[in-house]
Protein backbone atom coordinates (compact mmCIF):
# COMPACT_ATOMS: atom_id res chain seq x y z
CA UNK A 1 0.00 0.00 0.00
CA UNK A 2 1.44 3.29 -1.08
CA UNK A 3 1.91 6.04 1.96
CA UNK A 4 0.06 9.49 1.26
CA UNK A 5 2.23 10.71 3.87
CA UNK A 6 5.03 12.96 2.44
CA UNK A 7 8.44 11.92 3.10
CA UNK A 8 11.14 14.24 3.64
CA UNK A 9 11.83 14.59 -0.02
CA UNK A 10 8.53 15.64 -0.99
CA UNK A 11 8.05 18.34 1.77
CA UNK A 12 11.37 19.59 0.73
CA UNK A 13 10.33 19.77 -2.56
CA UNK A 14 7.15 21.16 -1.96
CA UNK A 15 8.98 23.91 0.18
CA UNK A 16 11.40 24.63 -1.97
CA UNK A 17 8.97 25.27 -4.86
CA UNK A 18 6.45 27.11 -2.39
CA UNK A 19 9.58 29.62 -1.50
CA UNK A 20 10.54 29.92 -4.97
CA UNK A 21 6.57 30.79 -5.64
CA UNK A 22 6.62 32.96 -3.46
CA UNK A 23 9.36 35.32 -4.87
CA UNK A 24 7.71 34.70 -8.31
CA UNK A 25 4.38 35.71 -7.15
CA UNK A 26 6.06 38.97 -5.95
CA UNK A 27 7.53 39.67 -9.28
CA UNK A 28 4.65 39.09 -10.72
CA UNK A 29 3.28 41.96 -9.19
CA UNK A 30 4.71 44.65 -10.79
CA UNK A 31 3.20 43.03 -14.33
CA UNK A 32 -0.54 43.44 -11.97
CA UNK A 33 0.43 46.75 -10.99
CA UNK A 34 1.42 47.46 -14.64
CA UNK A 35 -1.63 46.17 -16.32
CA UNK A 36 -3.87 47.01 -13.93
CA UNK A 37 -4.80 50.25 -14.51
CA UNK A 38 -5.74 49.11 -18.16
CA UNK A 39 -7.53 46.04 -16.97
CA UNK A 40 -9.89 47.77 -14.21
CA UNK A 41 -11.23 50.16 -16.45
CA UNK A 42 -12.89 47.44 -18.41
CA UNK A 43 -14.04 45.88 -15.03
CA UNK A 44 -11.02 42.74 -16.01
CA UNK A 45 -8.19 43.46 -13.61
CA UNK A 46 -8.34 40.18 -12.17
CA UNK A 47 -7.37 38.83 -16.32
CA UNK A 48 -3.77 38.77 -15.14
CA UNK A 49 -4.17 37.34 -11.70
CA UNK A 50 -3.81 33.89 -12.86
CA UNK A 51 -0.24 33.44 -11.89
CA UNK A 52 -0.93 33.77 -8.00
CA UNK A 53 -2.18 30.66 -7.60
CA UNK A 54 0.45 27.86 -9.23
CA UNK A 55 1.92 27.15 -5.92
CA UNK A 56 -1.56 25.28 -5.51
CA UNK A 57 -1.05 23.66 -8.96
CA UNK A 58 2.31 22.83 -9.31
CA UNK A 59 3.60 21.13 -6.27
CA UNK A 60 0.07 19.12 -6.03
CA UNK A 61 1.08 17.66 -9.51
CA UNK A 62 4.13 16.71 -9.51
CA UNK A 63 3.85 15.42 -5.65
CA UNK A 64 0.20 14.20 -5.62
CA UNK A 65 -0.37 13.74 -2.12
CA UNK A 66 -2.99 15.27 0.28
CA UNK A 67 -2.39 19.11 1.82
CA UNK A 68 0.66 19.76 -1.08
CA UNK A 69 -1.82 22.47 -2.92
CA UNK A 70 -2.88 23.77 0.40
CA UNK A 71 0.47 24.43 2.04
CA UNK A 72 2.27 25.04 -0.87
CA UNK A 73 0.05 28.08 -1.49
CA UNK A 74 0.18 29.36 1.65
CA UNK A 75 3.53 29.42 2.00
CA UNK A 76 4.29 30.92 -1.33
CA UNK A 77 1.72 33.48 -0.10
CA UNK A 78 3.12 34.29 3.22
CA UNK A 79 7.03 34.44 1.37
CA UNK A 80 5.31 36.97 -1.62
CA UNK A 81 3.72 39.06 1.47
CA UNK A 82 6.87 39.49 3.82
CA UNK A 83 8.91 40.00 0.39
CA UNK A 84 6.24 42.90 -0.64
CA UNK A 85 5.56 43.78 3.18
CA UNK A 86 1.93 42.72 3.26
CA UNK A 87 2.50 40.72 6.06
CA UNK A 88 1.09 37.28 7.52
CA UNK A 89 -2.31 38.90 5.90
CA UNK A 90 -1.22 37.69 2.53
CA UNK A 91 -1.37 34.04 3.74
CA UNK A 92 -5.09 34.53 4.27
CA UNK A 93 -5.07 34.65 0.46
CA UNK A 94 -2.84 31.64 -0.26
CA UNK A 95 -5.15 29.55 2.63
CA UNK A 96 -8.60 30.41 0.86
CA UNK A 97 -6.43 29.63 -3.04
CA UNK A 98 -4.84 26.90 -1.17
CA UNK A 99 -7.97 25.49 0.30
CA UNK A 100 -9.69 25.58 -3.32
CA UNK A 101 -8.09 23.95 -5.36
CA UNK A 102 -7.00 21.12 -2.71
CA UNK A 103 -10.77 20.21 -2.23
CA UNK A 104 -10.57 19.48 -6.30
CA UNK A 105 -8.00 17.41 -5.55
CA UNK A 106 -9.59 15.79 -2.23
CA UNK A 107 -12.61 15.28 -4.76
CA UNK A 108 -10.30 13.07 -6.90
CA UNK A 109 -9.31 11.24 -3.97
CA UNK A 110 -5.95 12.61 -5.82
CA UNK A 111 -6.78 9.91 -8.40
CA UNK A 112 -7.07 12.16 -11.44
CA UNK A 113 -4.08 14.25 -12.85
CA UNK A 114 -5.01 15.41 -15.83
CA UNK A 115 -4.85 19.07 -17.61
CA UNK A 116 -9.00 18.84 -16.59
CA UNK A 117 -8.75 18.40 -12.94
CA UNK A 118 -5.44 21.26 -13.25
CA UNK A 119 -8.13 23.52 -14.89
CA UNK A 120 -10.94 22.76 -12.48
CA UNK A 121 -8.23 23.13 -9.27
CA UNK A 122 -7.88 26.62 -10.53
CA UNK A 123 -10.93 28.04 -11.15
CA UNK A 124 -11.82 26.70 -7.74
CA UNK A 125 -8.62 28.32 -6.50
CA UNK A 126 -9.53 31.42 -8.15
CA UNK A 127 -13.42 31.38 -7.32
CA UNK A 128 -12.09 30.91 -3.61
CA UNK A 129 -9.47 33.79 -3.81
CA UNK A 130 -12.74 35.98 -4.93
CA UNK A 131 -14.87 35.31 -2.72
CA UNK A 132 -12.28 36.19 -0.16
CA UNK A 133 -11.75 39.50 -1.87
CA UNK A 134 -15.58 40.31 -2.22
CA UNK A 135 -15.50 40.15 1.71
CA UNK A 136 -12.24 41.82 2.22
CA UNK A 137 -13.07 44.43 -0.50
CA UNK A 138 -16.51 44.83 0.30
CA UNK A 139 -17.31 44.20 -3.15
CA UNK A 140 -20.99 43.42 -2.34
CA UNK A 141 -21.15 47.33 -3.28
CA UNK A 142 -20.72 46.67 -6.82
CA UNK A 143 -23.08 45.90 -9.57
CA UNK A 144 -23.70 42.10 -10.06
CA UNK A 145 -22.82 42.14 -13.64
CA UNK A 146 -19.45 43.88 -12.65
CA UNK A 147 -18.97 41.05 -9.78
CA UNK A 148 -19.44 38.26 -12.12
CA UNK A 149 -17.24 39.57 -14.90
CA UNK A 150 -14.22 40.16 -12.48
CA UNK A 151 -14.72 36.59 -11.19
CA UNK A 152 -15.23 35.24 -14.97
CA UNK A 153 -12.06 37.40 -15.87
CA UNK A 154 -10.34 35.43 -12.89
CA UNK A 155 -11.32 32.11 -13.82
CA UNK A 156 -10.33 32.90 -17.35
CA UNK A 157 -6.98 33.94 -16.11
CA UNK A 158 -6.85 30.56 -13.99
CA UNK A 159 -6.71 28.93 -17.17
CA UNK A 160 -4.31 31.00 -19.00
CA UNK A 161 -1.88 32.35 -16.64
CA UNK A 162 -1.91 28.99 -14.00
CA UNK A 163 -3.23 25.64 -15.80
CA UNK A 164 -1.96 25.13 -18.35
CA UNK A 165 1.52 26.81 -18.22
CA UNK A 166 1.69 24.36 -14.87
CA UNK A 167 0.53 21.26 -16.79
CA UNK A 168 3.24 22.01 -19.32
CA UNK A 169 6.13 23.19 -17.09
CA UNK A 170 5.76 19.60 -15.01
CA UNK A 171 5.55 18.38 -18.29
CA UNK A 172 9.10 19.99 -19.08
CA UNK A 173 10.61 19.27 -16.19
CA UNK A 174 9.78 15.89 -16.37
CA UNK A 175 11.83 15.15 -19.53
CA UNK A 176 15.23 16.57 -17.52
CA UNK A 177 14.92 13.53 -14.77
CA UNK A 178 14.73 16.07 -12.46
CA UNK A 179 11.81 14.41 -10.85
CA UNK A 180 12.62 11.10 -11.65
CA UNK A 181 11.46 10.50 -7.83
CA UNK A 182 7.93 11.49 -7.72
CA UNK A 183 4.53 10.33 -8.63
CA UNK A 184 4.43 12.65 -11.85
CA UNK A 185 6.63 10.71 -13.50
CA UNK A 186 5.85 7.41 -11.96
CA UNK A 187 2.63 8.00 -13.41
CA UNK A 188 1.31 6.56 -9.79
CA UNK A 189 -1.94 8.22 -8.06
CA UNK A 190 -2.15 8.79 -3.97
Amino acid sequence: MKSNKLNIFELGLASLLAVTLGVVFWGWTFVYEFLNPFLSGLGMKYLSSGPWLMAAIIPAYIIRKPGVAFFSETVAAIVEGFIASWGLMAGVWGIAQGLGAELVFFGTRYKKWNIGTLILASHMSSTFSYCLDFFYYNYKTLSIQLNALQLISFMVSSVILCALPSYYLCKRLMKTGLLNNFRVVRGEDA
